[in-house]
């Protein structure tokens, strides 16, 4: 047998075997129900095309009868996927038993009559037929019925949100599609080519696809991935050669049988044309097959990129976790990080949580210590029978069994658990593979030394920042007139913001401007900024600068970049005619509005050696006369219903910014 007559014959058997090992598959599963049952009708018909194809491309029995056997196939997958799509969505049309009547009246006539299949004949290799008259009625109401097969699955497809149904869904739709086509063109002059056997075989692999990798009809088989790898990987050898041979074929005729010349282009040709497309098939094929590890690759590629010169934990740990859900389909998961004042672990971040209130674990919780001994993931099935879990809290145990925890990952660097990823179930509700592990404690790798990371430069900032602070008290006692000055600004400021709707992240940039507002004073000379009498021009120029100064020395701080504008801006006036920029209303940012008014007001109140201080009430007046002339006359609005509650004036934001370890 020569290499053409093997090729011809490899799709038909191919598909027969593979046909008729689902058909054994399904049939020797313990699960039976009606749509199992219907598969089976299906497959069976699969297989008999690909046996009657053989059976008519090999020429050594009747060819019209098997060419007729392999017509009365497609018919028989027809009314099976008809009635397979009705069991699979639990339809019931009232025409389904016409259905019945199309088989029972079309499949004799084809079998033992020319109305379907006038002749059929085999010649240099070929099949040659001919159609009879009823066979238009035949396709007419069999492609009918095979579309409104292909809608119902496709419909079935866009309700669903379960990505295993809809995984099993668009494979079906895909194999259909390909059957479907593949008939058509018997009715082309393409037709007397084996397009549709080869077609076959390729539905044949998708069927098998969509059974052992998606669990189609919730059948489970040990070897699913691998052997239909092999077979596929097979094909595509097999795919390759023969692209060779004809290659080979046709430089022959074009060359004159010149050896050197015929090597020569072959080689060309496979280097530079069908190499390149073969390893581009085998890709493809990797991905469909192991398309979770593609995608986890390239998940923990992207996670290196994005957070490598992310330097905010909360960033960090929020696009670490977004990623993994989407990725490996979890259905929650959540970070825990460690506080370095207590060394306890607490929720930074979460996908999908419980509706309980979190955990805090102290350092000497059990699973804490137990990854600390071990550096390893620890599994739901551990922490059932270990008996050092057994001294959990029942809190701690249903939080846990509300968020179904199955895997925790801890998240090691230097020696150190730095946190650890709590994931809950799949969304297909399979178990964590190796593969998964391996993926998951890698990307625990990375994660842990991009936080650890993070952590010290915010350790650093930290430093930085207290020493500002320290810096703007050293202020306050420069001016012994001013004395909590800056404090009485911050903690005022902050209540104005917060009265007026703003966000907590707004809030606390008011605080931090009010306490730091006078920063670039520390660039003042002592001479200027303690003389006792009034300051002349130059010397106002001077300490005009000192807005300036402080917004250029905070704004290299990341947590301070968004306070510098407040400071820079803190002297300007609703009128314009304030300094450094002489900005006016709404130019002026809010914070430093907010702040320019309780400055304002706190300078009134001070006793200055130039000058004697105003009361309380002569300072409300000041500001209101100067309301939407120097000040906002919003901020005035609150302000006044704020300095006039000495409640709501001394706040716990305060408190809380220096309390907050990662503020």
């Amino acid at each position: 047998m020569n290499i053409d007559v093997a090729l011809t014959y490899l799709p038909p058997i191919l598909g027969a075997i593979i046909f008729g090992a689902l058909e054994l598959i399904v049939a020797f599963s313990k699960r039976k129900t009606r749509l199992t049952r219907i598969f089976q009708i299906y497959l069976l018909a699969m297989c008999l095309w690909s046996v009657s194809a053989f059976m008519t491309l090999s020429g050594r029995m009747d060819v019209l009868g098997w060419f007729r056997i392999m017509t009365i196939a497609p018919m028989i997958m027809t009314i099976a996927i008809f009635y397979f799509v009705q069991a699979l969505f639990g339809l019931r049309r009232n025409w389904a038993p016409l259905v019945y009547g199309y088989g029972l009246l079309l499949i004799p006539l084809s079998l033992t009559t020319p109305y379907l299949i006038r002749s059929a004949s085999l010649e240099s290799g070929r099949v040659h037929y001919e159609f009879g008259p009823l066979v238009i009625v035949a396709a007419i109401l069999g492609y009918g019925l095979n579309f409104f097969s292909l809608g119902e699955l496709a419909r079935g497809y866009s309700r669903t949100n379960d990505l295993n149904q809809r995984n099993r869904f668009r494979y079906l739709i895909l194999a259909l599609s390909i059957s479907i086509l593949a008939t058509l063109i018997n009715f082309t002059e393409w037709g007397k080519y084996p397009i549709d056997i080869a077609a076959n075989t390729i539905t044949a692999i998708l069927i098998a696809y969509v059974i052992l990798r998606h669990q189609l009809l919730d059948i489970q088989v040990v070897f699913r991935v691998g052997l239909l790898y092999s077979i596929i990987t097979t094909i595509l050898g097999l795919v390759y050669f023969l692209a060779l041979t004809v290659a080979l074929r046709v430089v022959e005729a074009f060359s004159g049988g010149n050896i050197f010349l015929l090597s020569v282009i072959v080689a060309t040709l496979t280097a530079f044309i069908i190499s390149p497309l073969r390893e581009a098939a085998q890709v493809w094929i990797d991905r469909l097959f192991y398309r979770e590890r593609y995608n986890s690759g390239l998940m923990l590629q992207r996670l290196s990129q994005a957070t490598a010169s992310l330097l905010d934990l909360e960033k960090i740990t929020q696009i670490v976790l977004a990623d993994v859900v989407k990725t490996m389909h979890i259905r929650r998961a959540v970070i825990f990080i460690r506080h370095n004042v207590d060394n306890s672990y607490h929720l930074i971040a979460e996908e999908g949580a419980p509706k309980i209130p979190p955990l805090v674990f102290g350092a000497d919780h059990p699973i804490v210590k137990w990854m600390l001994q071990h550096n390893r993931i620890l599994s739901s099935t551990i922490l059932g029978v270990a008996p050092i879990f057994k001294a959990m809290w029942k809190n701690e145990q249903d939080y846990l069994e509300e968020f179904q925890a199955e895997l925790f990952i801890p998240l090691h660097t230097k020696g150190k658990l730095v946190g650890f990823i709590i994931v809950g179930p799949k969304l297909s509700d399979q178990s964590y593979t190796h593969d998964d592990e391996v993926t998951l404690s890698t990307l625990a790798n990375q994660t842990a030394v991009v936080i650890e990371n993070a952590r010290l430069y915010e350790d650093l900032e930290e430093t930085f920042v207290q020493t500002v602070v320290a810096l703007a008290n050293a202020i306050d006692m420069r001016d012994t007139y001013t004395s909590s000055h800056s404090q009485r600004i911050a903690e005022w400021g902050a209540k104005i913001a917060e009265v007026m709707g703003c966000t907590a992240q707004e809030v606390r940039a008011v605080y931090w401007g009010g306490l730091l507002h006078d920063i670039g004073k520390i660039g003042i000379p002592d001479a200027i900024l303690r003389k006792p009498a009034k300051l002349n021009q130059s010397e106002w120029e001077i300490i005009r600068s000192h807005t300036t100064l402080g917004a250029q020395l905070v704004s290299p701080v990341k947590k301070l970049a968004n306070v510098a504008p407040l400071i820079e801006y803190s002297h300007e006036r609703y009128d314009g005619s304030g300094y450094p920029h002489g900005a006016r209303g709404e130019e002026i940012p809010l914070g430093a509005r907010i702040i320019g008014v309780v400055d304002s007001y706190s300078a009134m109140c001070d006793e200055r050696p130039y000058k004697t201080s105003l009361s309380h009430e002569e300072a409300v007046e000041e500001l209101k006369r100067n309301s939407g002339i120097l000040f906002d006359p919003q901020v005035i609005d609150v302000f006044l219903k704020v300095v006039d509650d000495p409640a709501r004036i001394t706040s716990d934001f305060s408190r809380n910014e220096r309390s907050d370890p990662d503020t």
